[in-house]
């Protein structure tokens, strides 16, 4: 099979095919009509796709919102007012049951999620997906007056990059990971849908918002994504120590992006860079931000682990003249070290591309590693936790006027995973906590490399004040299985009933 590019790929796509619209109802929202329809998309020898889409008219005149939610998400029109907002189908009906879009016989691989091998490119589910994306920018284009724009979410995010192999929208919206990561060796899917390959034909700007910790650890091939943009127009937003999580810098981000591209309203920021050196065998971190923001900092990650479980930590950044520098020690110079800048400025937070060194390269020497060590205390603030929620961490005062880190939902940590805070087998992890509440079980939980979660639950009453427990690995349960200090990826603090501080995490 010969290689494909983009062009070649969606070159005879038809963009002037009759839509064929069949209205199926009107739906109340709020006092407003819900359109239920279907239309007609890209046609193939054995049939053609009939699109399912909802349409919610706002107003005359007003920009359109088209979105593609994330696979196996329910197709329902957001509370949006500010436009007029079409949803479609991309996934099909499967079983002949419900409604949704359907697919012809030759396109049957858009009913499953699997990945196909060895597939041809206009037979495959990607293909298949984008066309109807494409068809509902061009349906769009034809039946509404006013600005458009896309927003994708998880693998509708793909579409989004797919629309320049034909037509344009005024802006997009990317909302985190949203790609296949192929194989080296799958050469058809890299060649003609991998969304590296549309990036730099891009016509339009793009907001592309990720997070850090994507459990699919696809933070660098996102980056990758944003860094063959040609343009300099689209934006790049990672949500630090962040899973999945639409959070409030986010959705402020692409509130404002919309308003600024469809309306007109706002300053857009500038764009962050990151340059790494060494000097002197040090690693340092220069950045450059022509704006005035309003916040900046700069995250990096040591060790070769998974981007889900990278531990992000904070650098102190010193501003040196017309940039700020900020020097990280390396605890292991042969393993790579991740790096990325964000800056707030206008309401919006923005980030530079990840930058990936391996020290070792670069002539960066080690610090000596310490075999025992602190691995938290309240002096270094919310710094390395997440909370699953996506809400930020704060720190509270505990009993004696001594603080710590708020849990009132999951708090997580991945700094045992760390390459600088790896302990010893046979080593104790001592922990200082108090709970808030009276009565109640707290859940202290490892998870290991093997995603498999080891519990120790522990009584704690807010009467007790400061509770010092000390936690051997096997201390974690999880049936028969034996939980290696080694494996361990996640370390995380489950309040059952009540509000919990943890103010000190110590390997003795």
């Amino acid at each position: 099979m010969e290689l494909m590019t983009p062009q070649i790929l969606w070159k005879d796509f038809d963009t002037a095919s009759p839509f064929d619209e069949t209205v199926l109802r009107f739906a109340s929202h709020e006092g407003k009509r819900i359109k239920e329809f279907y239309f007609s998309g890209l046609r193939t020898a054995d049939g053609v796709i009939r699109i399912f889409a909802k349409y919610l008219h706002n107003g005359d005149g007003l920009p359109t919102l088209i979105i593609f939610g994330d696979y196996g998400d329910e197709l329902v029109i957001p509370d949006i007012k500010s436009y007029n907002v079409l949803v479609a189908d991309y996934i099909g009906v499967k079983g002949g049951k419900g409604r949704g879009t359907m697919y012809p016989a030759s396109l049957r691989d858009a009913l499953s999620i699997e990945v196909t091998r060895g597939i041809s490119p206009k037979e495959s589910k990607w293909y298949a997906w984008a066309s109807v994306a494409i068809s509902t920018v061009l349906y769009a284009k034809q039946s509404f007056s006013g600005k458009i724009a896309m927003l994708g979410i998880g693998t509708g995010g793909s579409l989004v990059w797919k629309l320049s192999a034909v037509t344009s929208v005024d802006a997009g919206v990317t909302l985190f990971s949203s790609d296949y990561q192929p194989e080296n060796d799958d050469l058809h899917y890299m060649a003609a849908l991998d969304n590296r390959a549309y990036a730099p034909i891009l016509r339009f700007p793009v907001l592309e918002v990720v997070s850090s910790n994507e459990s699919d650890g696809s933070l660098e091939f996102m980056s990758e994504i944003f860094a063959v943009i040609k343009g300099k127009d689209s934006r790049f937003c990672i949500n630090e120590r962040t899973d999945h999580v639409p959070t409030e810098d986010g959705k402020r981000n692409i509130e404002l992006w919309l308003r600024h591209h469809l309306v007109g309203e706002g300053a857009l920021p500038e764009t962050p860079t990151l340059r790494p050196y060494q000097s002197g065998g040090k690693l340092y971190y220069e950045v450059s931000y022509s704006g005035s923001p309003d916040e900046i900092a700069l995250y990096t990650s040591e060790g070769d682990v998974d981007g889900s479980v990278r531990n992000w930590s904070g650098a102190r950044l010193m501003r040196v003249g017309e940039s700020y520098l900020a020097e990280v020690g390396v605890s292991l110079t042969d393993q790579p070290i991740c790096a990325f800048v964000t800056a707030k400025e206008h309401g919006y937070k923005v980030s530079s591309t990840v930058a990936v060194r391996k020290p070792s390269e670069m002539g960066v020497v080690a610090q000596p590693i310490k075999s025992n060590r602190l691995v938290y205390d309240s002096d270094m603030g919310t710094d390395d936790w997440i909370m699953l929620s996506g809400d930020k961490p704060v720190m509270k005062q505990g009993p004696f006027g001594i603080e710590g880190v708020s849990a009132v939902k999951p708090l997580v940590t991945f700094k045992l995973a760390d390459v600088r805070y790896k302990s010893a087998e046979g080593a104790i992890l001592q922990i200082m906590f108090c709970s808030k509440a009276r009565n109640q079980k707290v859940r202290f939980v490892i998870t290991d490399s093997k995603k498999r979660r080891y519990v120790c639950e522990k009584e704690a009453d807010s009467r007790q004040g400061w509770i010092t427990q000390s936690f051997a690995a096997d201390d974690f349960k999880l049936q028969n299985e034996s939980l290696s200090w080694n494996n361990v990826v996640a370390f995380e603090v489950e309040p059952d009933s009540g509000e919990v501080l943890v103010s000190s995490m110590l390997w003795v």
